[in-house]
């Protein structure tokens, strides 16, 4: 049934035992967000990983696509069936399936069936993570500092990143290929199943209204606006997605501005303390000014922040302490203003659908977006030009999201009986 965007809780906040829910989702919410960083760790594998199937670097790597498309193929899926049935069991099978993959990859007897195992993982992958981490913050939160706690939750990925830079060395050294994968196989139980199972709970659906009954022009207007909604919201995420590639190319960054591999390491675990800062301070923004001062504000990031490294190249390492906490800002825009830009265009009754679509997109563009930046090093002999162009794809991505939530908001008032006894706007927020 084709439904309204109506954004009403349909069950009562008072009722008993309905904020330790909410709690102990949004603790779950923050452990999905810790399964996320769990990539960075699969990060400490490729050497090992190259040298147990005895295969180039490049060879290895192609499991990260295959991986990072079937994540991008199902999340439209994993979105339509979270509105029906909840995040709750998508998380709980998802992790299951993730775990069973990682143990599997790690007994991998050829390359091959390593690739192969990698299509499910990208599957499983794609319900225990943001998607369903989002779709709870968003689904449980629904007063004034909703961005805040999507800020704070979301601030678990650079927290995860920081440890497992610090665990995962020994790991490995100790445990070799398959005991650094087991290890994060065992972190996928601790993170996500065990959560999904104990802490977390379904949000309270959204109110909404059929529109069968609807007039046949007002039900075309609607589906046709929430539908050029989702499309530029989508185009917006992969713009989004390849500029955060920097974050997973930064060491040959670094090493293109001959700084040596101590001193960028640094660098790394500076940028992801200032991404575990940005996130809560985003939320923060959008809570205090409202979205459309939050991308403003995160316009001024993209321009300053990864353009001027391009522009301050060549003049030492301090310039970086002063440029990557803006980067850092600019760069958690995918995390943090492209869910609340979402639901602020479509609605919290819609959003989990409407979402997985989007970070679909995201994932596409996170995909092209490594070797889009190496395309440009091996043209131009730096990564000034990718980091120049970065600032202004994020004011192109910045613009696509205003002109969503502007047709959104238009999309729902169009489906408004007409007549002096209509009802307000509903709020989309």
């Amino acid at each position: 049934m084709t439904t309204e965007l109506v954004d009403n809780d349909v069950h009562d906040p008072r009722q008993p035992g309905y904020r330790r829910r909410r709690a102990l989702s949004t603790v779950g919410a923050f452990s999905l967000m810790l399964t996320i960083s769990l990539s960075i760790a699969l990060g400490f594998l490729v050497v090992p990983g190259s040298q147990h199937f005895g295969v180039t670097t490049a060879q290895f790597l192609l499991w990260y696509s295959i991986y990072t498309l079937s994540s991008a193929g199902v999340f439209t899926l994993l979105g339509k069936v979270m509105t029906v049935r909840g995040p709750k069991v998508v998380v709980i099978s998802s992790a299951i399936l993730v775990t069973a993959c990682l143990v599997g990859m790690a007994y991998a007897p050829t390359i091959t069936v390593f690739y192969l195992l990698s299509i499910p993982l990208g599957f499983g992958w794609a319900g225990c993570t943001s998607l369903a981490a989002n779709a709870i913050v968003i689904g449980w939160h629904v007063h004034s500092r909703r961005g805040t706690i999507l800020g704070i939750v979301a601030a678990a990925t650079g927290l995860g990143g920081f440890t497992w830079g610090f665990l995962f060395p020994p790991v490995i050294a100790a445990g070799g290929w398959q005991g650094g994968l087991l290890t994060i196989a065992a972190f996928v139980v601790v993170l996500a199943i065990l959560p999904g199972v104990f802490l977390i709970s379904n949000p309270p659906r959204a109110a909404v209204t059929p529109t069968a009954e609807m007039p046949a022009d007002k039900r075309k207007a609607m589906r046709a606006g929430i539908g050029a909604v989702v499309v530029v919201l989508t185009v917006a995420a992969a713009i989004f997605g390849l500029e955060s590639a920097f974050s997973n190319i930064m060491p040959a960054v670094f090493a293109a501005d001959d700084i040596d591999l101590a001193m960028a390491g640094l660098l790394v675990s500076y940028y992801s303390i200032c991404g575990m800062l940005a996130k809560p301070v985003l939320g923060y923004l959008n809570d205090r000014f409202g979205i459309r001062a939050t991308l403003a504000f995160l316009s001024l990031a993209y321009v300053v922040g990864l353009p001027g490294m391009a522009v301050l190249s060549g003049n030492g390492v301090a310039t970086y302490y002063v440029v990557l906490p803006l980067a850092a800002l600019a760069l958690a825009t995918p995390t943090i203003a492209l869910p609340l830009v979402t639901v602020q265009s479509v609605g919290r009754a819609r959003f989990p659908v409407v979402y997985g679509t989007v970070i679909s997109g995201l994932w596409i563009g996170l995909a092209l977006g490594a070797p889009a930046w190496g395309l440009t090093f091996d043209l131009f002999g730096s990564y000034n030009v990718a980091l120049a162009l970065a600032g202004v794809a994020g004011i192109i991505g910045i613009t696509l999201s205003l002109f969503a939530i502007r047709a959104g908001r238009r999309a729902v008032k169009s489906a408004e009986p007409p007549g002096p006894g209509t009802a307000p706007a509903p709020a989309v927020a």
